[in-house]
């Protein structure tokens, strides 16, 4: 039997339509009666409606044990929650998230142009959450909502991943999906469950390289990267590993299997070969010689071109591996076809 639920998720850029996929999940822009509002807000709230099964409750942590009778199903929401979000920001160009921190200090904004009555504001310890008095009877629901909103506007993948594409960076433009967003999600649901663990771990590491992206840079890319050797574990989990003639030992050729891997999603070409050597070099500077980013700390005495480079190589390799996990579902689409 399903069980409707609502959460609220943010994005970093105005959620301004609606998307619905098939029955499985819809979400569209939080406009609940008494929400709380702030010209100064930086994230900004959506609905999330999705539903889960008998079959799909976990179980309970330890810690959650004095609440089993109201809590036992909270697991298989969340983790049914957090799958849909990070599988959204690997298909997109956005971050969908929501908050898990238990607390911190803040300052409440008391009103949106306090002037010199903010000088006389204290901190106080916060919780992350957003909330008010009438939001539990809200998000109560027996079945997915009719919105009013438009739907979301699609554009062609290439366009989408590659021309100018709005990495929640400009808040005054709306999220927009790939067109292809569908298709993704029939190939997603069409997988067997080993393969959709490993794509949710994929897209996990997508979500943590969006998030770290301006703060922790040489995590945010060695996310990615960790994103992209998943797909290359999956790509290549059915080959049996070819043995040298000479010793009879197995052998493996990580970087092979890299490079191999985006070759056949994102492009063959000898330039594209040469930049995915790079890209494989890098990531193993990082890995096995500490080696930070030249922009990991705010302040730098690098050149602003050198600096530039860092910005565009680290977002083009994050593009990069959204595109070729999507086109690895697509490709899997295409041969069920």
């Amino acid at each position: 039997m399903k069980e409707f639920h609502r959460s609220i998720i943010f994005t970093n850029v105005p959620l301004k339509s609606q998307y619905r996929y098939k029955d499985v999940f819809q979400i569209f822009p939080c406009n609940l009666e008494s929400m709380p509002r702030s010209k100064h807000q930086k994230h900004f709230p959506n609905i999330l409606e999705y539903w889960t099964v008998t079959e799909e409750i976990l179980p309970l942590p330890i810690e959650f044990e004095i609440f089993k009778e109201q809590a036992e199903r909270f697991p298989a929401m969340i983790v049914k929650q957090d799958i849909i979000l990070a599988l959204l920001t690997s298909f997109t160009n956005h971050l969908f998230f929501h908050y898990n921190s238990i607390g911190t200090w803040a300052i409440p904004i008391q009103y949106d142009d306090p002037g010199e009555e903010a000088e006389k504001w204290f901190s106080q310890w916060s919780l992350t959450f957003y909330h008010w008095p009438e939001l539990p009877k809200q998000m109560k629901i027996d079945s997915f909502t009719t919105q009013s909103f438009p739907n979301i506007p699609f554009i062609s993948p290439k366009e989408y991943y590659t021309q100018n594409p709005n990495l929640d960076f400009n808040i005054s433009l709306e999220i927009t999906f790939p067109n292809v967003i569908d298709s993704l999600f029939d190939s997603y649901f069409s997988l067997p469950n080993e393969n959709k663990t490993i794509i949710n771990t994929a897209a996990n590491y997508n979500q943590t390289a969006v998030e770290l992206i301006g703060t922790r840079k040489t995590v945010s890319l060695l996310s990615s990267f960790t994103a992209m050797e998943t797909m290359v574990n999956l790509e290549f989990k059915d080959e049996t590993p070819e043995k040298c003639p000479e010793c009879n030992q197995l052998r493996f050729s990580i970087s092979k299997k890299f490079r191999e891997y985006l070759l056949k999603y994102i492009g063959n070409s000898a330039a594209n070969k040469k930049k995915f050597n790079h890209y494989y070099s890098l990531r193993s500077k990082i890995v096995h010689t500490g080696k930070q980013l030249k922009t990991e700390h705010l302040f730098t005495d690098f050149p602003e071109e050198e600096k530039d480079e860092e910005y565009d190589l680290r977002l083009e390799i994050l593009q990069i591996g959204r595109m070729a996990i999507n086109k690895w579902l697509l490709h899997r689409t295409q041969n069920v076809a």
